[in-house]
Order: structure tokens, then C-alpha cells, then sequence
């Protein structure tokens, strides 16, 4: 599997596909794998899917996980294949990665696409959410592994794939990425946010009130896919992965 070397870590990612370049940025723990289906987008363009530090196949020292650490990790992958713009796909808390990093390198970022995203948390539910998340991390992480990777997928194959995936986290940086994410915020600039941008949610999805927030600052489209929850880019795949195309079509080719 390719790699690229980012100070001292060894970033390891998937790629495929030709034409406009998507970068997919996981929430924590989970990996590339809960990228599955998007795999599929190859079909039309290059689709590239890194594990960021502390996550799936990705090797190096524990650090201390910052979001801009993560968003300059982003580059690295992008600089080491000689992509000089990308599509940023971010899914849940990997969305604030894809938005600090399309602030912090708006000259690398062609568009935005969040999927449950939020430019930060604001609703309780959602920071009782963060909280009991970093609690099962410290204390039963493989119970919380089994209760994602099976809210994900009803297909036994990609949730043992995501299961196992999981497995190879380092939980402190787990515990990290909830705590930078449960107090992450870029609201204030979002409207410095200057290229297409695409908010996916589901319709069951608590998640889906922070569209308010991008209201007020920041146009962009949106896609509300009925009939599921969070985890639109597993459980409804096929109309996720044709939104996508359809917005990245429209702005990118």
C-alpha cells in the first residue's frame, strides 16, 4: 500500500481513478475503510483516501492531535501525489478537518463537501455525544468499535472490514480527535470560505440543525437524503456517492 512520510509518520492512503482529485477525511478511529462504497467514485475521478495519524494502517510516534496537525497531513498526501488542487470530502468530525483545511489552504482546495458536518458543536445533544464518546473510549473501546462499525453497515464483509480497521487506533489520539473536535471552531470564518461548498445530511440525522450556522455566513448546496440518520456514505451509498458526482460535475469539469 502506498505511503508518503510526513515528519515523523508514515502516512499510508489508497488512490484511484483519474480526473478531478477527491480527498475523503474519515471521523476518528474509523479509517479510510468507512469509505467503502465511495471507492466507486474512481469511476469518474481520482479518489484518494489517507488514515490520518494514530488511525487504521498509518505508522508513527503518539502525538498531541491539533486539527490544523491533521489539515497539514491533508497536504502532505496531496504534495507527495502532485495534486495541486483537491475536492475536500469531510465525514462528521473529519469535516472539520476539511474545513481548516480549505481555510488554511484555500490556493489547495477546489470545493467542500461535508457530510454531517458542523462548523462546531453547538446543540447539547450533540456535545453529550463528544462527551460519552471519549468516556467509552477510556474505558470500553471495544464495545464503542462494535456499536459504530455496526451502525454503519447492515453488510457483514464492510462492517468486520471497518470493525478491524478500528482495532488498529491509538485510543489516547482517539480520545484527542473527539476533544479537538467537541471544541473545534471555524464559524467565525466562515465567510472567508470563498470555493463551492456541499453539505450532505440525513434526514434523521440531529447533526443536520447546524445548517443554520452556514446560513448565516456562508452560501453553499445542500442534500438532504431521506430515510437514514449520520451515516449517509455507508447505509445510503448510492445516492451519496451520486450527489457528489453531480456537484463535483457541476463546478469541476
Amino acid at each position: 500500500m502506498p505511503a508518503c512520510i510526513y515528519e515523523d509518520t508514515k502516512i499510508f492512503y489508497e488512490t484511484m481513478g483519474k480526473g478531478v482529485p477527491i480527498i475523503f477525511i474519515h471521523p476518528p478511529a474509523m479509517g479510510r475503510k468507512v469509505f467503502y462504497y465511495q471507492g466507486l467514485l474512481a469511476e469518474h475521478f481520482q479518489v484518494v483516501f489517507p488514515d490520518l495519524s494514530g488511525n487504521g494502517d498509518t505508522i508513527g510516534p503518539e502525538k498531541t492531535v491539533t486539527i490544523q496537525g491533521y489539515a497539514e497531513e491533508v497536504k502532505a498526501v496531496l504534495d507527495h501525489l502532485e495534486i495541486e488542487k483537491a475536492v475536500i470530502l469531510g465525514y462528521s468530525s473529519g469535516g472539520i478537518i476539511a474545513q481548516e483545511f480549505a481555510l488554511s489552504f484555500p490556493e489547495r482546495t477546489l470545493g467542500v463537501i461535508l457530510s454531517g458536518g458542523f462548523p462546531e458543536v453547538l446543540s447539547e445533544t450533540f456535545k453529550y455525544e463528544h462527551i460519552l464518546g471519549m468516556y467509552f473510549v477510556k474505558h470500553f473501546p471495544g464495545f464503542l468499535r462494535y456499536v459504530i462499525a455496526a451502525s454503519h453497515t447492515n453488510d457483514p464483509k464492510v462492517r468486520k472490514d471497518i470493525l478491524e480497521h478500528m482495532k488498529k487506533a491509538n485510543h489516547t489520539m482517539w480520545f484527542l480527535f473527539y476533544d479537538r473536535s467537541l471544541h473545534y471552531s471555524c464559524t467565525d470564518r466562515l465567510r472567508n470560505l470563498s470555493v463551492p461548498l456541499l453539505l450532505i445530511y440525513g434526514s434523521r440525522d440531529f447533526v443536520n440543525q447546524h445548517i443554520r450556522s452556514y446560513r448565516r455566513y456562508v452560501s453553499f448546496q445542500a442534500a438532504i437524503i431521506k430515510g437514514v440518520s449520520h451515516q449517509a456514505p455507508t447505509k445510503k451509498w448510492q445516492l451519496f456517492n451520486q450527489v457528489v458526482t453531480g456537484f463535483v460535475q457541476q463546478h469541476f469539469k
